[in-house]
């Protein structure tokens, strides 16, 4: 059994695939950018070179997103897909034919490799479900932020979610500690319990800076308003992404879903 890592790379809402060179097994399907495991590898490592060595971009490797095996005609592999995002360079086509930019309901339009048909479908599934995901915490009224600072992790209760353009939202103001340790360091967990059932929400917070989403916010929460103006200064959103949500109770399995 070959290891396989792929990149599931975030921004602005939209996926980065790309497309298999001709010639090759699997030519002229899509895929997400990675390839196997060598020898004295970690699968972080193997996906940090993969995105250097064919798009020539240096990346940070986020949580697990999904792993499933499949067997190919000339290989037997168990791909692993992480969240990854870029941190220096533009993807250029080093070995693929093409590379774009595409929304999650945009991914049945493209030809992929087998392996990666139930990603695929777990994703979309993802971006369809981020209504239950949002419904859960506005029922539930106030979860449970934690965030870390110098390695040690911070939690408090929360109460603002919004759901903006297709994404998840939290806002808080700049003043406040949970905003600086958001900026220096993006990633974040959720919990929040309602009805025997609980979820559990990690990912990454990314600021959006426009002034829309921030009214939007605004909007949702109108009491907010005797504090916060959309561009007082202090008035910051940040958006959920790269994110698994995991749905757990006493009676009934786990329900996992991803968001992009």
């Amino acid at each position: 059994m070959t290891e396989v890592v792929a990149a599931l790379i975030v921004r602005d809402g939209r996926i980065l695939i790309c497309q298999r060179p001709a010639g090759k097994a699997r030519a002229n399907l899509w895929e997400f950018v990675g390839g196997k495991v060598e020898p004295g590898e970690t699968r972080e490592q193997a996906l940090k070179r993969e995105c250097l060595e064919e798009m020539d971009v240096r990346i940070s490797v986020g949580n697990p997103a999904f792993d499933v095996v499949h067997v190919y005609p000339d290989l037997s592999i168990h791909l692993y897909l992480y969240y990854a995002s870029i941190v220096s360079g533009e993807p250029k086509r080093l070995e693929h034919q093409d590379m774009r930019w595409i929304r999650p309901c945009e991914l049945t339009d493209y030809p992929f490799c087998p392996a990666d048909d139930e990603m695929i479908k777990k994703i979309i599934e993802g971006d369809q479900s981020m209504e239950e995901v949002y419904s859960f915490l506005k029922k539930a009224g106030t979860y449970y932020l934690a965030t870390v600072e110098d390695g040690k992790p911070f939690v408090r209760p929360f109460g603002t979610i919004d759901l903006f353009e297709g994404h998840l939202y939290i806002q808080t103001g700049k003043v406040k500690r949970v905003y600086r340790q958001l900026a220096a360091n993006p990633n974040y967990e959720i919990c929040a319990f309602t009805d025997g059932t609980w979820i559990r929400l990690s990912g990454r917070a990314v600021e959006d800076d426009r002034s829309e989403a921030r009214v939007h916010m605004l909007d949702a929460y109108p009491e907010l308003k005797r504090m916060y103006q959309p561009d007082d200064g202090n008035t910051v959103v940040f958006r959920l992404e790269q994110s698994v949500a995991t749905f757990c109770s006493f009676t009934s399995e786990p329900k996992t879903i991803l968001i992009p």
